[in-house]
């Protein structure tokens, strides 16, 4: 059977996809994002020589003042601690920044930029830091290693002394972001597509400096039709814009996915408010709202890391160990199925992957052995829609299959998967050859243009409750705004919802 071309957008644009144009916003994005990190850093580095400062003043080798008297062991180490600490300083500041840059990431401090309202700053230090905080004490409360040199109230004490420091240096950053945008650098020069009392909000926001780093140089109606989109893109989509807003609440879906597409192979970021997207239920789309409407940004392809060999090696690498780790896991599963039910322990389909190419997929199985063939008689019972099929009370599923599915065990084989690089931890659900096919060549398909996952935005925001194309469409916005912060969120995410299990059956 020939398999199916990789997805040839109906809605596409014309323009050549093959090299991405530069996008203008690219350089400006990471400008900030080095400076917000380079202010943290050194609010880190101001809060741990304040502490040392309050601590031991200015004098680095106190035990020169001992010179030929005896001490006791105790005024040894108390005269030590100010030259530990001292030359100990590189390895601490570079151990809390690692974690301080990752928390900061997680909780949005690196991508405000993107957001149409400033991301709460001091909130947001308070969390990262008070974890940290946490975390730092109760190693030090328990650490019992006497030859260990170090004060219990030192290292804690950087982390209060790094919640203020940060606070204002990262305050100082943002006034010199300010007044560089002021003198119109990092602006994101913008085309309004819209009507009525939203746009013109938009509009007037824009004209008096309210939003933070978009200006709108160009606005024109929204389209009515996808060829018309096209037009009008090709047209005003120059070179001096980064930013494509779409203010539209009548606009349909399939004129919005046009614009979509066209901003995607010109490398360009797209916002789009609408009320459609109300029902996507994406906890990670920024919270900027317009009269109601919620902001659903699409980042540029070209701000979005693609795939490379060292990540694909790295979960390559992580699959392996959790196979070694779980292998008594998945002795004692596969014994429970044959128990329960005859047939085999693993359920193997067809499914596409990157690209549409086909692969083995492994799981559980957690239906009876002959599941396929009833499926058409059961088949006017779907409680989705499109390429899904699901339903709360399907006969097919064994008394182990059900606890499987709630707990997201079933899928442990899929590791296998990515172990031989057909998969990743994280992207959208691969689905049945037969299910998809008729989809490959809509909008569903670009899905299929990154590699899919273990877990996926829709696997955690619903699971079984999201139809199929609200799934498709948070894969869609996954597969433009992937990033590592996005994917550890997803990740974290999914453990909190394989623990209390909604929307599994």
């Amino acid at each position: 059977m020939k398999e199916p071309s990789a997805p040839s957008s109906s809605f596409a644009c014309g323009f050549d996809p093959g090299r991405l144009p530069r996008c203008p916003s690219e350089r400006g994005a990471r400008r900030i994002k080095l400076l917000h990190a380079a202010a943290d850093v050194l609010g880190l580095i101001l809060a741990y020589w304040l502490t040392y400062l309050l601590r031991f003043g200015f004098d680095l080798d106190p035990l020169r003042h001992f010179v030929g008297q005896p001490l006791s062991r105790v005024e040894f180490q108390a005269a030590r601690y100010p030259i530990f600490y001292a030359t100990h300083a590189p390895l601490y500041l570079a151990a809390f920044a690692v974690f301080l840059f990752v928390a900061y990431a997680l909780l949005g401090l690196y991508s405000g930029h993107r957001r149409l309202r400033r991301t709460p700053l001091f909130w947001n230090l308070l969390l990262a830091n008070g974890i940290l905080f946490l975390i730092l004490a109760t190693v030090l409360f328990f650490k019992t290693d006497s030859r260990a040199w170090h004060m219990r109230g030192f290292l804690p004490l950087v982390i209060l002394l790094n919640l203020p420091c940060t606070y204002f240096v990262r305050r100082a950053s943002n006034a010199l972001i300010a007044r560089l945008r002021r003198a119109g650098r990092l602006i994101n020069r913008t085309l309004l597509m819209g009507e009525g009392k939203a746009a013109d909000t938009v509009m007037r926001w824009s004209e008096e400096r309210r939003i933070k780093s978009y200006r709108i140089v160009t606005r024109v109606p929204f389209p009515k039709t996808s060829a018309e989109a096209r037009a009008v893109l090709e047209k005003r989509l120059s070179d001096e814009i980064s930013t494509v807003f779409v203010v539209a609440p009548a606009a349909s879906r399939e004129v919005i996915r046009t614009v979509a597409d066209c901003t995607r192979r010109r490398n360009r970021t797209l916002i789009v408010a609408a009320p459609w997207f109300l029902r996507l239920h994406n906890p990670f789309s920024y919270g900027d709202t317009v009269h109601g409407l919620p902001l659903v940004h699409f980042q540029a392809p070209g701000d979005a890391y693609a795939p490379s060999r060292f990540r694909t090696l790295a979960a390559q690498a992580l699959a392996a160990v959790l196979l070694v780790l779980l292998s008594p896991v998945f002795l004692i599963i596969a014994a429970l199925i044959r128990l329960d039910s005859p047939g085999p322990a693993l359920f193997v389909q067809d499914r596409y992957g990157l690209n549409n190419r086909r692969f083995r997929m492994f799981k559980f199985r957690t239906m009876v052995r002959d599941a396929e063939s009833r499926l058409a008689a059961i088949r006017d019972r779907n409680e989705t829609d499109g390429a899904l099929f699901k339903m709360h009370d399907d006969p097919r599923i064994t008394r182990v299959g059900r606890f499987l599915r709630k707990t997201s065990l079933d899928e442990l084989p899929q590791l296998i998967n990515i172990l031989r690089g057909e998969m990743r931890f994280v992207g959208p659900r691969p689905l049945p050859c037969r299910d998809l096919d008729p989809y490959l060549n809509e909008w569903q398909g670009f899905r299929q243009t990154i590699p899919p996952g273990l877990t996926c935005i829709w696997q955690i925001t619903g699971r079984s409750d999201v139809g199929f194309d609200s799934m498709a469409s948070l894969d869609v916005w996954y597969a433009q705004n992937r990033n590592w912060v996005l994917d550890t969120q997803i990740v974290l995410r999914t453990f909190w919802t394989v623990v209390f299990g909604g929307g599994a059956y």
